[in-house]
């Protein structure tokens, strides 16, 4: 682990530990964008991470970004952080440095016509508050200004920001990148499989903690054996989404995502399609753990497993993710497959 990440993991959990109990969860919840919350990101630099250094970026790697976007999941967090991540990346692989403001990325459903970025977007993250959309048409990075654009205001289950845009918006600028027009699709998708990866390892953490200090017929909850089978069921299904979710970033690091060779799709579609499969396993055994009080809102369970159902469909499904899978074992015939999954093959 580098030094780097070290330093970023440590960071980060200090923040949204200190700043994120159930509490402000609920507060956020219902007064809306978290101004504060996301003052403090940007004032540490977390946003940058995968920035240049000459816009004040850390120019770190996925690898370094990966501790982040995974305590997004674990604490819940309500502001657009790995999405604004995200966006720097991009603009990063053309050279070029985002503007300040809050971001929000398209993946689909935009065009260009006459100059302008022809919108009906639905499900933006936190597409009301962006001042600017960065996304990838036709070969070329584009970022439009929002301050034309209609909003239809619309949360997802985990009450997070999905707003629907619409409008022509006016081009703040466009460059040529290397990057393929679905990069934005499959990188949604990693971020998602980190931030299910953390909010996994909260529920499992909340069912520990609530096992061990509950008490029936005179012991813990902990020393039941179907108790014990439970917690370890859990334990392993989230130590599979973060394992796998790891290697997706650590070869997007080695390989990239664009070009015919060998990239990091294969991990990238592997994480998707584990950490969206997991999500019910993982929701019903930490709910079952629990009991009756996992199900109330008073107990912080359900802000994790809320956004967890939400992240399991966003950016693609199951489905979607393991037609990508059956689609590159295809392409690479049965003789090539298993060195791509044990990450012998180049």
């Amino acid at each position: 682990m580098s030094e780097l990440r070290n330093i970023l993991e440590d960071s980060v959990n200090r923040l949204f530990s200190d700043q994120l109990d159930w509490s402000a969860l609920e507060k956020h919840e219902k007064n809306g964008w978290a101004a504060d919350l996301w003052a403090h990101v940007t004032e540490q630099g977390m946003d940058k991470v995968l920035a240049r250094e000459e816009a004040g970026g850390m120019s770190g790697s996925w690898s370094d970004a990966y501790p982040i976007i995974r305590a997004c999941g674990r604490y819940a967090v309500p502001v657009p952080l790995p999405e604004t991540i995200l966006a720097h990346w991009i603009a990063a692989q053309s050279n070029q440095d985002l503007r300040e403001g809050v971001p929000s990325i398209f993946s689909k459903g935009c065009a260009l016509k006459n100059g302008k970025l022809v919108l009906t977007k639905e499900g933006l993250p936190w597409g009301g508050r962006a001042d600017f959309l960065i996304g990838i048409i036709n070969g070329d990075v584009v970022i439009a200004d929002t301050k034309n654009a209609v909003v239809n205001p619309q949360k997802n289950l985990g009450r997070d920001d999905r707003d629907t845009l619409t409008g022509e918006l006016d081009i703040l600028a466009t460059h040529p990148t290397p990057l393929d027009d679905d990069t934005v699709h499959w990188l949604g998708a990693l971020l998602r499989s980190a931030q299910i990866a953390g909010a996994s390892a909260a529920a499992l953490d909340l069912a520990v903690q609530y096992a061990g200090d509950r008490e029936q017929f005179g012991r813990s909850l902990s020393k039941f054996q179907a108790i014990q089978h439970h917690l370890a069921d859990l334990a392993g299904l989230v130590a599979s989404v973060d394992a796998i979710a790891i290697t997706a970033f650590a070869r997007l690091d080695s390989a990239g995502i664009s070009g015919n060779g060998r990239n990091a799709r294969f991990e990238i579609a592997a994480a998707k399609c584990r950490a969206s499969e997991a999500v019910e396993k993982i929701t019903r055994i930490s709910h079952q753990i629990h009991g009756a009080i996992g199900f109330t809102y008073e107990y912080g369970l359900h802000f994790v497993t809320r956004r967890l159902w939400a992240w399991r469909s966003e950016y693609g499904g199951v489905s979607e993710w393991g037609e990508n899978l059956g689609r590159i074992a295809v392409e690479a015939g049965g003789d090539k497959i298993w060195p791509i999954i044990t990450n012998k093959g180049q």
